[in-house]
């Protein structure tokens, strides 16, 4: 879809609801444009990223919301073991002939550093950068029940596209190598036993494949890491100005304490968030708002790259309620894909993803340098915030 940028009468409606409650008169698509235009692309760590902070922390303050800017160190992913290792591994190919145990060696420390970073989803090798998460709260105005923490992303992913970022920086690239890995350790033991000289000697050929493997997966990080990031304008500025939005357009709910938090740095976000504060897991809901601005906008019942995880079941009822009562125009779907959601539910969180997803249930335009303005549909946007703003009214009337 095209912009859009006719207004319409809901748009109205807000326009009015805005001059009543004295916020700045500005719809989800002006926020959106404002973070593509004036702030442009935001790797992690980068001042871009720290402007979008400030940008946040301004306008949350605006919708009366109490501010704070936590700091937090983060790995610059996806780091330069991959480049190390992959080089170690052709090293170790090379001087099998002569050196067989030291090659051994190689393969062997290759596979384990790989395996471990694999199991713990983070780089050994990587510098550490200095990020941050803007965290905005409102508290319940009578007695609380719930806790709603709504996270968007304040970073734009590098401009590499789909592939080049699953290969250098997703979990396939970190499955990929932890399997050439074992094939080259399991090749050098075997071309070590006491076989025939010609198929040892085979054996020691083969090597090349999982070890060039290695070195390809390597270069593809170093280009993940080093990379332009993307105006980022689905991903993520349209999840930016539904998160500003809805904190606009929420009153004070009565039993429902609200979180409104940009995240720097992904995942090493929201491992400081809940480092820093320690949320009971029973009343505590967490939504996660990933690309939004194109396509089918979705809340996901289930999300995950590698193992599917369900969303939290009350958080599934609460949102197909709101669709069937009208308040917006959303679907249930399937998400492959890493989401912060997804990362929450991990670690044994209530959470639920709110996404928008195309034809092949994916973010439009992720990973793509053309993620820009004139992908982002106001009225698309306009709809995510009125299924935000419904989703936390309807939790907040759940006993």
């Amino acid at each position: 879809m095209g912009r859009t940028q006719t207004v319409t009468a809901s748009d109205r409606s807000s326009a009015a609801e805005s001059q009543t409650s004295g916020r700045p008169l500005e719809t989800p698509f002006e926020i959106a444009a404002r973070i593509v235009e004036t702030i442009g692309p935001r790797p992690p760590g980068s001042i871009g990223e720290a402007k979008m902070a400030a940008f946040l922390d301004a306008r949350l303050r605006q919708a009366g919301l109490r501010l704070s800017a936590e700091p937090c160190r983060a790995l610059r992913l996806p780091g330069y073991d991959g480049i190390i290792f992959g080089a170690l591994a052709v090293l170790g190919v090379v001087s099998f002939y002569w050196m067989p145990l030291l090659a051994l060696l190689i393969f062997a420390v290759s596979a384990g550093a790989a395996l471990v970073s694999l199991v713990y989803d983070t780089p050994l090798l990587t510098p550490r950068i200095l990020s941050q998460n803007v965290v905005a709260t409102r508290a319940a105005s009578g007695v609380m029940r719930w806790r709603l923490v709504v996270l968007a992303p304040l970073s734009s992913p590098p401009a590499v596209g789909r592939r080049l970022a699953a290969l250098g920086g997703g979990l396939t690239g970190r499955i990929g190598r932890t399997g050439a890995a074992a094939v080259l350790l399991a090749l050098g033991v075997a071309a070590t036993a006491p076989l025939p000289l010609d198929l040892r000697i085979w054996l020691w050929y083969a090597q090349a494949v999982p070890a060039i493997m290695l070195l390809i997966q390597g270069v593809a990080a170093l280009i993940v890491q080093h990379g332009p990031a993307t105006p980022g304008a689905i991903s993520y500025a349209g999840a930016l100005a539904t998160l500003i939005d809805s904190a606009a357009q929420l009153p004070h709910l009565q039993h429902t304490e609200v979180w409104m938090v940009g995240i720097g740095a992904g995942a090493a976000g929201v491992d400081d968030l809940l480092r820093r504060y320690p949320f009971e897991r029973q009343y505590t809901i967490f939504v996660g708002l990933d690309g939004i601005g194109n396509g089918t906008l979705c809340y996901l019942a289930a999300e995950g790259a590698l193992r599917l995880r369900l969303a939290d079941s009350l958080l599934l009822r609460l949102a197909a309620r709101v669709v069937d009562n009208g308040q917006a125009m959303a679907k249930p779907c399937v998400c492959r894909c890493a989401t912060y959601a997804g990362m929450l539910r991990r670690r044994g969180w209530r959470a639920m993803g709110i996404a928008s997803l195309d034809a092949q249930k994916r973010i439009p335009y992720q990973y793509q340098r053309d993620d820009d303005l004139p992908k982002l549909d106001a009225d698309h946007l306009a709809n995510a915030v009125r299924l935000v703003v419904g989703l936390a009214r309807a939790l907040d009337a759940t006993p």
